[in-house]
């Protein structure tokens, strides 16, 4: 999404938008009532990562502080917070001097544990005139940023990723792309793949283990340009995979967590194995604002609160899915009508929205699994097992808002509480949107559900 008000148009958050009508999943029509049925339990090699995006790089004016900021990242429980470091800002003093990061990405570092994800990224006036680089002399120079970037900020050991959105704002004169591009367009996942693989090179040689993100996929649909970098060698050496994903501007229906969960697992596929395992997937970029009238319309903040609870939960039973950056921490703006200024989980001053405390809950849930089970045969409702350090619990949803169930096991009565919301103890469990966790200890019965 948006970095600043002085970066082209190419590279704001309008043009990502209203890519998800465009390959829409149709699921079968709901059933009144079923069972659902338990299923094996996976387990993940390593905890999701759950991250933020803030705006110290770049955007002075988005009212960005590195106090309130490390408190808010502590007050979610989450791990990671990612940040630009543009070229431009880095080399200030040119080419040939050393580089830094900002005197206010220094004092975020030091006032939060949080491990840094830094998009290494935009351009510089020295190098073609300040385009991207597409020349080998310009990725070279990328790539000499870029490992000296990760050697300055190698103490808190960050992931870094490897550009933003390049399909979008690689030639803003050309405007965005749409799809893979072909291999002469300075937009095309071809083009983007011989810089991440020379910039990746040249991070290897630094840090050999670092973790490094290539992608960061603008409005992408069918994963077009994401198939392109992969299949040009993109991720050769990588980490991992970057990927972003909006949908506040497709059709109402689409505007939900279901239809980000089904774009990620239409991505899985597509995915080249390493070591028996499809390539892990890092969501860098997602989110719903809160917004009241604008290009798209109103997008409820209740709504937009249960979307990211929803993919956070399903991101963490979901062992491919190696982390999750919500964008973006606060408001960076007070106009309520523009989207870009309302994607905040707190308000511009940092007082907390619906999604702060969805996104704290579905975090601490996140930490205390084990093992996971996901079920979506069932059409229109998606359920989670979880083994772990709470027991074993079941979490519920609907993926359709305005959908609602019962639950029930039998004549049992038992615990749960919907996110954010009041406990209780009942044998028909109400299940809607916003999703519900129910202790299973001791329960014996199948859960069986029906609507209405």
């Amino acid at each position: 999404m948006a970095r600043s008000r002085r970066l082209p148009l190419a590279a704001m958050g309008i043009v990502a938008l209203g890519s998800t009508a465009l390959f829409a999943i149709t699921r079968p029509a709901a059933p009144r009532d079923g069972v659902l049925s338990p299923g094996s339990m996976v387990s993940r090699a390593t905890p999701l990562i759950v991250g933020v995006g803030v705006h110290f790089g770049i955007g002075g004016e988005f009212g960005y502080e590195p106090a309130p900021t490390a408190l808010a990242i502590a007050d979610l429980g989450i791990d990671s917070f990612r940040d630009d470091i543009p070229w431009m800002a880095f080399k200030q003093r040119g080419l040939g001097a050393p580089g830094d990061i900002s005197a206010r990405q220094r004092a975020v570092v030091a006032a939060t544990p949080a491990r840094p994800l830094w998009i290494l990224t935009y351009t510089h006036p020295d190098v073609l005139g300040g385009k991207a680089p597409t020349t080998d002399a310009a990725r070279t120079a990328f790539a000499a940023f870029n490992r000296e970037a990760v050697t300055v900020t190698a103490p808190r050991d960050p992931i870094v990723e490897i550009w933003n959105e390049w399909n979008l704002n690689a030639a803003p004169e050309r405007g965005i792309l749409k799809g893979a591009g072909t291999p002469d367009d300075p937009r095309s996942g071809a083009s983007y793949a011989r810089l991440a693989t020379t910039a990746t090179a040249a991070i290897r040689a630094a840090r050999p283990k670092a973790t490094i993100l290539v992608g960061a996929a603008g409005m992408d649909p069918d994963w077009q340009w994401v198939r392109s970098v992969i299949a040009n060698g993109g991720l050769r050496d990588a980490s991992g995979l970057s990927v972003h994903y909006y949908n506040q501007c497709a059709r109402v229906a689409e505007r939900t967590g279901a239809d980000a969960i089904g774009k990620m697992e239409a991505l899985h596929a597509l995915l080249p194995k390493r070591d028996g395992r499809a390539m892990p997937v890092y969501v860098t970029e997602i989110g719903w604002p809160t917004t009241t009238g604008g290009a798209c319309g109103d997008i409820p903040a209740e709504t937009g609160a249960s979307n990211i609870a929803q993919f956070l939960l399903w991101s963490a039973a979901t062992p491919w899915v190696a982390g999750v950056w919500v964008y973006q921490l606060k408001d960076q703006g007070h106009r309520a009508n523009e989207m870009e200024d309302v994607f905040g989980l707190y308000t511009y001053d940092y007082r907390p929205k619906p999604a702060a405390c969805t996104v704290r809950e579905a975090t601490a849930i996140a930490k205390q699994g084990h093992t996971w089970q996901v079920d979506r045969s069932q059409p229109g409702i998606t359920a989670l097992r979880q083994q772990g350090a709470a027991g074993s619990r079941m979490i519920l949803w609907t993926d359709a808002p305005d959908d609602r169930l019962t639950l029930s096991f039998g004549q049992q009565a038992v615990r749960y509480r919907p996110l954010c919301g009041k406990a209780g103890n009942a044998t028909d469990v109400p299940v809607g949107y916003r999703p519900v966790v129910i202790d299973l200890k001791d329960v014996k019965a199948a859960p069986r559900y029906r609507r209405g």
